[in-house]
């Protein structure tokens, strides 16, 4: 699927500004600043593909992963991604509650039991497994 993937622009959460060669306007300073500086406190980058990436979360609702949330931004068309997410509900055999999808956003709520690491597994790989489909 790599002929499938486009250039997505850096987006900073937090700010709502883009990110551009590792560099963003700070819109309360007007400040230029790297985006190496911006960390999260999990450790994670501040920023995310920004549009026109398709921005993916994956929620459980069942009691036992309550509160379990996946979520990231690919730069791929979302039909595509869709269809890798649902080949993953089939494979896993996984229950759902609902889906959603439009051209920029999907939404997956599992209701499946599953642990928190199997959760966890399931979630990166269906935001991951585009990366290793063939065409």
């Amino acid at each position: 699927m790599a002929s499938l993937q486009f250039h997505d622009p850096g987006w900073h959460g937090d700010l709502k500004t883009p990110v551009v060669d590792g560099k963003y306007v700070d819109p309360k300073s007007g400040e230029i600043k790297a985006i190496e500086d911006d960390v999260t406190e999990d450790g994670h980058p501040g920023y995310y593909g920004g549009p026109p990436a398709v921005d993916i979360i994956v929620k459980s609702i069942h009691e036992d992963t309550m509160g379990c949330t996946y979520r990231a931004a690919r730069p791929f068309p979302m039909e595509a991604l869709l269809s890798t997410i649902m080949k993953i509900v089939k494979e896993k055999q996984l229950e759902l509650d609902s889906v959603m999808a439009t051209p920029y956003a999907i939404r997956v709520n599992l209701a499946s039991k599953l642990t928190q690491d199997e959760f966890s597994k399931i979630g990166g790989s269906m935001m991951n497994a585009i990366f290793d489909e063939k065409e």
